[in-house]
């Protein structure tokens, strides 16, 4: 009886490459770098994609764990009382579009006071890390994981709490604000877990770890392309504009659940 489940383990312990799918469910937790913004709870993210671990030849308990994983995600925070932006047609104006539209007498624009804001965003993220693993124990072996997750920003949408100036709703807008969020996000993180080989060479991995970000999430645009201001508290008339953009980064919790074959 012994012959048949020591067979399978080695089988699993031999291979060089496993590949595989995976799943990935967790928290995002945004760490505001501006006082102009505050945490409002944490958000979510979920993914699905590809995995790949390839030990190396010269030790089989090293090896490098990598992928491709399509992530759809969450970050919600707060901003001040008196955070406002203009639009039109969906769409936040920036400072340069908001100054053209200040002198055409034929075009104009509302503006929204803003309370909370809710980021949706699709991603594509490539981890690289090292996989430290012992021996199987049985049908089971165990690992660590260090080493950084590479996300890229395919999409986003952004939906706003607030009041529009001169309206009664208080109603969210769902509306697009271009280059606000950085294309790029790094972080570096450290992953444990348990690999089982339930059956021939076929593996089911579950693992969790904390992502630090290391890149910052939103984009520190030029002056003439932000769209978010606070009034200034002289008494004139057009009240001054202070733009500014959001400043913040993202830590991640993440559970993660593989099949190897």
């Amino acid at each position: 009886m012994t012959l048949p489940f020591y067979s399978s383990a080695q089988t699993a312990a031999d291979k060089k490459v496993q590949a595989g799918l995976t799943f990935n469910a967790g928290a995002n937790f945004l760490s505001p770098s501006s006082t102009r913004i505050k945490k409002n709870g944490a958000g979510y993210i979920v993914s699905m994609g590809l995995t790949l671990h390839s030990a190396f030849k010269s030790s089989p308990n090293l090896a490098i764990a990598t992928g491709l994983e399509f992530d759809f995600g969450k970050n919600k925070f707060s901003l001040n009382d008196y955070t406002f932006a203009d639009y039109d047609d969906g769409e936040y104006l920036t400072k340069e579009q908001a100054e053209t539209y200040d002198t055409d007498v034929t075009t104009n624009y509302l503006t929204y006071k803003i309370e909370g804001r809710d980021i949706s965003t699709t991603k594509l993220t490539i981890p690289l890390m090292l996989l430290f693993r012992t021996n199987f124990i049985g049908d089971f072996r165990y690992f660590i994981k260090c080493g950084i997750r590479n996300t890229f920003l395919l999409s986003h949408s952004i939906e706003d709490s607030g009041r529009q100036l001169g309206g009664n709703s208080d109603n969210n807008f769902l509306m697009t604000s271009p280059g606000e969020i950085f294309f790029y996000n790094g972080s570096i993180g450290l992953t444990s877990g348990a690999e089982w080989d339930f059956i021939g060479s076929t593996c089911l991995v579950l693992e969790a770890g904390y992502y630090y970000g290391i890149t910052p999430y939103f984009l520190n645009r030029k002056d003439e392309n932000k769209t978010m201001y606070n009034i200034g508290s002289e008494l004139i008339f057009p009240p001054s504009r202070s733009y500014y953009s959001a400043s913040a980064r993202q830590n991640q919790l993440i559970f993660k659940l593989s099949i190897l074959f």
